[in-house]
């Protein structure tokens, strides 16, 4: 089995357990292709590395194994996070669990589809696309000051803020920044659309839930930034629009834990934690 072997050395703890866990893929008959990946957008060249493999493996923390899994997503490959960061949420095995490995090889594992969003920026002098896994977020910029935004939902009004920006998560997202953000926690197996408001200057704002197959579109009246999975931060002019909408695409991830729940995992890394 040919496997994408990525360690994100930032991550706290991945570059000391890096060396275990290559031994033991290597014992277990693993074709290792290691691909070096720092914080920040996979190149094109380590993008299209990933099209000669079976399965990525991925060492390091949840954005780590987010910025994998979508670029793994445009070849069908399912990957594996390991977890050498602090939470590791989306992590298919813990560092202590290695012996696991095994099923792996064999093929003997569990995949879970999650959605991800295909973000444009429609700007008079032509399009950018992006792809996000977690949320796409319009927010203000350097000043702390709060940004006018109107969203639409399929060409319809839903609502004007005034704000330090708006989240649009997938479920997937929805135990991250939109989670601190005081959004609801989402099955990662749902399909849909979070809307979730940050530091909204209203009284009795809340967060939307929508359909996967709506479109939404979030515009800005003052100075604001698109930043798609923290990996682009892009500024927007009153011009520009942010449409959103379910990619055509799900990143597949492995989990080679038993017996455990979403909210078991969930307990055990955000309510438990110390």
């Amino acid at each position: 089995m040919k496997i994408a072997y990525v360690v994100n050395r930032a991550a706290a703890g991945a570059a000391e357990a890096a060396p275990m866990l290559e031994k033991r893929l290597r014992s277990l008959g693993a074709d290792l292709i290691p691909m070096a990946w720092e914080d920040g957008p996979m190149t094109a060249s380590e993008s299209a590395a990933l099209s000669d493999c079976d399965i990525a493996v991925v060492l390091g923390g949840d954005g780590s194994m987010m910025h994998v899994a979508k670029h793994a997503a445009e070849f069908g490959l399912p990957v594996l996070g390991v977890n050498g960061g602090t939470v590791g949420f989306m992590a298919g095995v813990e560092m202590d669990q290695l012996d696991r490995l095994e099923r792996l090889m064999s093929g003997a594992y569990k995949t879970e589809a999650r959605m991800m969003l295909e973000v444009t920026l429609k700007r008079p002098d032509g399009d950018l696309h992006f792809t996000a896994l977690n949320e796409a977020v319009v927010s203000h910029g350097n000043l702390s000051r709060l940004v006018q935004l109107e969203v639409f939902s399929d060409g319809r009004s839903v609502s004007t803020y005034r704000a330090d920006g708006v989240i649009v998560a997938t479920p997937t997202g929805s135990t991250a920044y939109s989670l601190s953000a005081g959004g609801p926690i989402v099955d990662p197996s749902l399909n849909c659309m979070l809307l979730t408001p940050i530091c909204p200057h209203a009284m009795h704002t809340r967060p939307y839930l929508f359909s996967d197959r709506n479109e939404l579109t979030v515009t800005a009246k003052s100075e604001a930034y698109l930043t798609v999975d923290a990996e682009q931060a892009i500024p927007l002019t009153p011009q520009d629009r942010v449409v959103i909408t379910r990619h055509t695409t799900d990143a597949r991830l492995i989990t080679l834990k038993e017996n455990e729940a979403f909210y078991d995992i969930l307990t055990k890394k955000l309510i438990d934690r110390r």
